[in-house]
């Protein structure tokens, strides 16, 4: 990515000197036609190089979101089983809370 992302501010560079260039007075038209041609040529390419560089961005975020998915799935199924001992516990609660109201009752009668 280093690399592309020099070749990019190279291209960029090169495009400001031929630009700088193009708007001298003292060339010729068959100078300033070579000049324009070129800063085409140099924009296609750094068309190219954004494309490139972009590509590879959407990769890397593509990655780092499957990584994350990953990690999201092995949180959730932490907090799934994290759950399942209080809600045993508030089973448990709710039995023994009836047992003593029977055996309440019981105790009265």
């Amino acid at each position: 990515m280093d690399q592309q992302a020099q070749t990019l501010k190279e291209l960029q560079a090169s495009i400001k000197a031929i630009d700088e260039q193009r708007s001298s007075k003292d060339i010729t038209d068959s100078e300033r036609e070579v000049l324009e041609l070129t800063a085409v040529a140099l924009r296609d390419a750094e068309r190219i190089a954004i494309a490139t560089i972009q590509k590879q961005l959407i990769k890397d975020m593509e990655a780092k979101t499957a990584a994350l998915n990953a990690q999201a799935r092995v949180i959730r199924a932490k907090v799934t089983k994290m759950n399942k001992t209080p809600k045993t516990i508030n089973a448990i609660t709710s039995v023994i809370k009836t047992a003593v109201k029977i055996v309440t009752a019981i105790a009265k009668w």
